[in-house]
């Protein structure tokens, strides 16, 4: 996304603004990768690449089960970000400086054309999270199978909107700034009042509709698995601790307030590309949060459970 590769981005305030993956989730991706091999074989746990890494806190994620991992990611900005950070340094000190020992590395790519550094056959587990419904699939899932070894690991999950739980009239607003158009709704407004047109498509469509359209083919994967987890559908678990049934690994609840809120907006593409249009008149993700505290009485503090529905799709190489 645009928004992200300008150089005043900050990539810290992103990751302490985002929903975080739980454990289950890496634990479930891992066990699947591992399949039938026996864990003490670590060869099919050398390589490791983490597509559209972002501010890299998947790619760092995955040092702990992956020998060498690398984040790509078509933004300068967040790549020299993530290796400017402390735990970039920190782990490639420990593995020493050379290319060949390095742990982790970040690389400008994106998900349809890799760094031409890594090379045919030669990844155990490529993932891409939050990052798959931008790309263009036919040919990112080519590219994925060039870089995979026989029967490697392709794996891509992301999560959806924030659904406010027991709040109806939260989600309808949260709706008309993420999805709708004020001029359709009223063409003689003065200027766009929503976010919905400064999403890029058809990838923001595909993000809601969890990228049901898209299907791995099946003749360079094998034994795919797609889990999907809607709260209107699954229901939400009593107690939000526990993803067991009706949710899946990938169950993301959090406890927020309004503030986090804010931030979380303010994070987002489309607020950034919004202000740049009209962020003389008004701050966008303010008016939004606004609208909330007045439509449903709730202060900067008002503490709110919410959860995201999720998809994760796991394949192998053929």
């Amino acid at each position: 996304m645009a928004s992200y590769s300008e150089s005043t981005f900050d990539s810290q305030h992103y990751d302490d603004s985002r929903p975080n993956y739980p454990e289950s989730f890496y634990r479930e991706l891992v066990k699947y990768h591992d399949g039938q091999e026996k864990k003490e074989d670590s060869s099919r746990r050398d390589n490791a690449v983490d597509v559209g890494c972002g501010s890299g806190f998947v790619t760092f994620k995955l040092l702990d089960y992956f020998k060498h991992v690398q984040g790509t990611d078509p933004s300068s900005t967040m790549i020299k970000q993530c290796k400017e950070s402390k735990q970039f340094a920190a782990v490639n000190e420990q593995s020493g400086t050379s290319d060949s020992k390095k742990r982790l590395d970040f690389l400008i790519g994106t998900g349809e054309n890799f760094p031409e550094s890594i090379e045919n056959d030669s990844v155990d587990l490529v993932t891409a999270a939050e990052a798959a419904h931008w790309f263009d699939h036919p040919a990112f899932f080519k590219e994925v199978h060039r870089v995979l070894k026989p029967s490697g690991t392709l794996s891509y999950w992301f999560y959806k909107d924030p659904v406010f739980i027991g709040y109806p009239r939260a989600n309808e607003i949260y709706t008309n700034y993420t999805y709708n158009s004020s001029l359709e709704l009223n063409p003689k407004d003065e200027f766009e009042r929503y976010m919905g047109p400064y999403y890029q498509q058809p990838g923001h469509d595909y993000l809601r509709t969890l990228l049901k359209e898209i299907e791995v083919p099946t003749d360079l994967f094998y034994d795919m698995e797609r889990h999907e987890y809607i709260s209107s559908r699954d229901g939400v678990p009593q107690d939000y601790s526990k993803p067991g049934p009706p949710a899946t690994a990938l169950f993301i609840h959090k406890r927020i307030t309004l503030k986090w809120f804010l931030n979380y907006v303010k994070s987002w593409s489309a607020y950034h590309s919004w202000m740049k249009d009209h962020g003389n008149k008004y701050n966008i993700a303010e008016k939004f949060v606004d609208e909330l505290k007045q439509e449903l009485g709730w202060t900067d503090d008002t503490e709110l459970d919410v959860v995201w529905d999720t998809v994760y799709t796991f394949a192998r190489k053929r």
